[in-house]
C-alpha cells in the first residue's frame, strides 16, 4: 500500500511539476513575442533567419543584403530549412512561430531534467532544485528571449537525446531528439555525436544511434560548407587574431601559432561569463564534469575566439551550457548527499544570483511605438521595393525580396562582417529615425545622410521616423560598399 501510495504521490508531483514548466514556457514565449512586437528585435538574428526563410520559401536563393553573402555557408542550418515550407505558405507567421518553438525548446530542458532527476531517484527537494536552476535562472530567460538562433532552437532536443538514452526509452521514437539536436547547426550535431559517446556504455544502442546521427549529419553540413565555400562568414572576425577565414584552417593555425591561439584564454570577461553560469547551477556541474563535453564545439567559439562581444554570458554562444550543466548538475546531487536537506533554498540563492549578474533580453513594455507601427504599414504596402531601415524595424519588414540595415549599403555594418559586399542596386526605399537626420553621431550615419540628402527625397513621416524614397540614379561606388569587417580583438 505504501508503494502504491509512494508511485501516485510521485505521478502527482510530476504533473504538477509539468504544468508549471508548461506556465513558464508560456511566460517565456509571451515575453519573447513583446520584444517582436515592441520593435526591441532587431536584423541580428531575427531579420537575418526570417529573411533568408522568406526568401528560400518564395523562389530566391539564401543570399540576404542584411549580410550581403549566403546565410547557409555561414550558418548551415538543416533545422531552419525545416521552416521553409511555412514560409512559403504564411509568411507572416514564420517568425512568431519560430519564437514559440524557441521558447518550447527552453522549456523542454525542464522536462528532461525533472525525468533524469526522477530516474536516478532523487528526493522532492532536490528534484525541484534541479528544474528550478534549470528553467528560472536568467540563462534559461536569455535563451528564450535572444532574437532567434538555432542554438535556442537545439536545447530542448539536446537535453532530450541524453536523458531518455540515459532513460532506456524506446528507440522508435528516441531517434527524432538527436536527429533534431543535430540538424541545428554542424557544432551541435558534434554535440549529439559526443552524448552518444558519453551514454554508450550504459546505453549501448542509444550511443550508438546518437554517435551514427551526430556524425553522419556532422559529414553532410561539413561537406555542404567545403563544397560550396562562398566569401563572407562571420568565422573570420572570430578568429581573426589567427588570420584564418573557416573552420578548416584553425587546427593548423594553432599548431603553426599556438601562442596566439591561447591568447584569448586570458580574456577576464570569458572567465567571469562561465563562472556566472556555473554559480547559476550551484557549482554542481563541477562534480560531473564530463557532461559539460557536449558543450564544447560552440562553446569554443567565445573561448578561443577573439571577439569580445562573444564573452558576454546572456548571448546565444553560451547557451548550450543550459542542458548540458543542468544534466551535470543532477549527476551533482546524486555525488553530493549532504546538500539533500538545503538544496532547495541554494538553488534560490543561485538563481537570485543570475538575475543580479546577468544582463538580460527584455522586452520594453511602455515605449510608444505608433510611429514604428505606422512606418512599417506604409512599408508593406510596397512589398517588392528594396528596403534599408533601422535595425528595430527589420525584423518587420523581412517578407520582401531584399531588406538591408542601415547605415549598409552606404556604409559599413556596424556588427562587423566578413567582406560585406554591398548590393546590386540601391535600395528605393529608406525608413529610419528622424534624429539621425538632424544629429549624426558617428561617421556611418553621416554617410547615410549624405546619401539622402543628394539622391533620396522624403515621402512620409510618422512622428519620429521619416521614410525616403529614390529619386535619381546613384553612382554604384556609394552604395556599393566592400568592407573586410575582420576586427581586432578589442573591437
Amino acid at each position: 500500500m505504501t508503494g502504491a501510495t509512494t508511485a501516485a504521490e510521485r505521478k502527482r508531483q510530476t504533473r504538477t511539476a509539468y504544468s508549471a514548466i508548461t506556465v513558464v514556457a508560456i511566460i517565456y514565449a509571451t515575453l519573447a513575442l513583446l520584444r517582436l512586437t515592441r520593435f526591441d528585435l532587431s536584423a541580428f538574428d531575427a531579420g537575418i533567419f526570417d529573411n533568408v526563410l522568406w526568401r528560400l520559401g518564395n523562389g530566391y536563393n539564401d543570399v540576404t543584403a542584411i549580410t550581403g553573402f549566403h546565410h547557409f555557408s555561414d550558418h548551415m542550418s538543416l533545422l531552419l530549412l525545416l521552416a521553409v515550407p511555412l514560409y512559403a505558405v504564411v509568411p507572416g507567421w514564420g517568425l512568431p512561430l519560430l519564437i514559440i518553438a524557441q521558447a518550447a525548446s527552453v522549456a523542454l530542458v525542464g522536462v528532461a531534467i525533472w525525468l533524469l532527476a526522477d530516474h536516478l531517484e532523487l528526493n522532492r527537494e532536490q528534484r525541484l532544485a534541479a528544474v528550478l536552476v534549470t528553467l528560472i535562472g536568467a540563462g534559461a530567460y536569455n535563451a528564450a528571449l535572444i532574437d532567434i538562433h538555432e542554438v535556442g532552437l537545439s536545447l530542448g532536443p539536446l537535453a532530450l537525446t541524453a536523458v531518455l538514452a540515459i532513460r532506456g526509452h524506446p528507440l522508435r521514437s528516441y531517434w527524432i531528439w538527436p536527429v533534431l539536436g543535430a540538424m541545428a547547426r554542424i557544432d551541435l550535431a558534434v554535440s549529439v555525436l559526443i552524448i552518444g559517446l558519453l551514454v554508450r556504455r550504459e546505453r549501448p544502442r542509444h550511443g550508438r544511434l546518437a554517435i551514427v546521427v551526430g556524425s553522419a549529419i556532422a559529414a553532410a553540413m561539413g561537406l555542404w560548407l567545403l563544397l560550396n565555400p562562398w566569401e563572407g562568414t562571420s568565422f573570420a572576425f572570430h578568429f581573426a587574431h589567427l588570420g584564418i577565414d573557416s573552420a578548416a584552417d584553425l587546427p593548423a593555425a594553432a599548431i603553426s601559432d599556438p601562442v596566439a591561439a591561447l591568447k584569448p584564454l586570458v580574456d577576464p570577461t570569458m572567465w567571469g561569463t562561465i563562472a556566472i553560469w556555473l554559480v547559476g547551477f550551484m557549482l554542481l556541474p563541477l562534480r560531473a564534469a564530463r557532461w559539460l563535453l557536449p558543450a564544447v564545439p560552440t562553446v569554443i567559439i567565445p573561448v578561443l575566439g577573439s571577439w569580445q562581444q562573444a564573452d558576454k554570458p546572456h548571448l546565444h554562444y553560451w547557451h548550450v551550457l543550459l542542458p548540458m550543466m543542468a544534466i551535470a548538475t543532477v549527476y551533482g546531487l546524486v555525488r553530493s548527499p549532504q546538500l539533500k536537506d538545503r538544496v532547495f533554498y541554494l538553488a534560490i540563492v543561485a538563481v537570485a544570483a543570475t538575475w543580479v549578474v546577468m544582463p538580460l533580453f527584455k522586452p520594453t513594455l511602455n515605449n510608444d511605438i505608433a510611429d514604428e507601427q505606422a512606418t512599417v504599414a506604409y512599408l508593406q504596402d510596397r512589398p517588392t521595393a528594396a528596403v534599408a531601415a533601422s535595425r528595430t524595424l527589420v525584423p518587420h519588414i523581412t517578407t520582401r525580396p531584399v531588406v538591408m540595415q542601415l547605415p549598409t549599403p552606404f556604409a559599413c555594418p556596424t556588427i562587423p562582417i566578413a567582406a560585406f559586399t554591398g548590393p546590386d542596386a540601391p535600395p528605393e526605399l529608406v525608413a529610419l529615425p528622424g534624429a539621425v537626420l538632424d544629429a549624426p553621431v558617428t561617421a556611418a550615419d553621416e554617410a547615410v545622410v549624405t546619401a539622402l540628402t543628394e539622391w533620396y527625397e522624403p515621402v512620409a513621416a510618422f512622428g519620429r521616423m521619416q521614410v525616403w524614397e529614390l529619386r535619381s540614379q546613384v553612382p554604384p561606388e556609394a552604395y556599393s560598399i566592400t568592407c573586410g569587417a575582420v576586427p581586432s580583438a578589442n573591437s
